[in-house]
């Protein structure tokens, strides 16, 4: 008789606590996107999507953010604000108890867009985003740049690296770090040269005068900056904007 009874209890408490498991909530993750435009001249207002939704308006140099559940793939788009007119875009995918920071560099003046990869900055170093930026003078989609050291007094250029398949009109993937200092004397080391290459035979590209390279210097500082290296008519020139 005892035995009855013990076994109506087992069943029940399986039953209850059964039910109980399958009535547990579902976990839901979250993660942030945070979005901001450096300021530049040209820098237009912008209106920001993500996956066709719109979140938000990027007027000045106040960031924004906008929380998503975790998981979902979508692409990130930045467009000139009231229209349909895309800047750039991005696929991102939205990962739990994460912000993930996108900042947009896009200036109608400077003929630029793309991300801005930012980075700390470091005693005695720039950082530097290059942008490539020729006219038609120069009749290359795709060019080598060999980044050199010069010296003054003297004009001394020594060569530090020779950066493969650069794109006109595009922001060269990879960050520069370069030293300000001498390594040798410790004395400010604040100019630097590019040399276009022909990617196909390795020789210097000319421009209408010589020399043939553009010049980076005044550079009295640390920090991050973009280099928009353009030309006019062929002319070579080196804007330099810190961040």
């Amino acid at each position: 008789m005892f035995l009855r009874p013990l076994a109506i209890f087992a069943v029940l408490f399986l039953l209850i606590t059964g039910c109980r498991k399958g009535n547990d909530p579902e976990e839901l993750y979250f993660g942030k996107i945070a979005f901001n435009a450096v300021q530049l001249p040209g820098t237009p207002k912008m209106d920001v999507k993500y996956d066709g939704r719109f979140l938000d308006s990027l007027v000045d140099i106040s960031g924004k953010a906008s929380v998503f559940q975790a998981g979902k793939t979508g692409k990130l788009s930045f467009y000139k604000a009231g229209t349909d007119s895309l800047i750039v875009d991005t696929l991102v995918t939205i990962l739990p108890n994460t912000t993930q920071s996108f900042s947009v560099m896009a200036s109608t003046t400077l003929g630029m867009a793309g991300f801005l990869t930012p980075s700390p900055v470091i005693q005695d170093t720039l950082s530097i985003t290059l942008f490539l930026n020729l006219s038609p003078y120069y009749k290359y989609d795709v060019v080598d740049l060999q980044l050199s050291y010069l010296k003054k007094p003297g004009n001394i250029i020594t060569d530090i690296a020779l950066l493969k398949n650069v794109k006109n009109k595009s922001f060269y993937p990879q960050l520069l770090k370069l030293g300000q200092r001498d390594p040798n004397t410790g004395a400010l080391s604040v100019n630097y040269v590019l040399t276009l290459k022909d990617p196909a035979t390795g020789n210097v590209i000319p421009g209408p005068k010589t020399p043939y390279y553009f010049l980076m210097s005044n550079l009295s500082s640390s920090g991050n900056f973009i280099f928009n290296v353009n030309d006019k008519a062929g002319a070579m020139n080196t804007q330099i904007i810190r961040l």
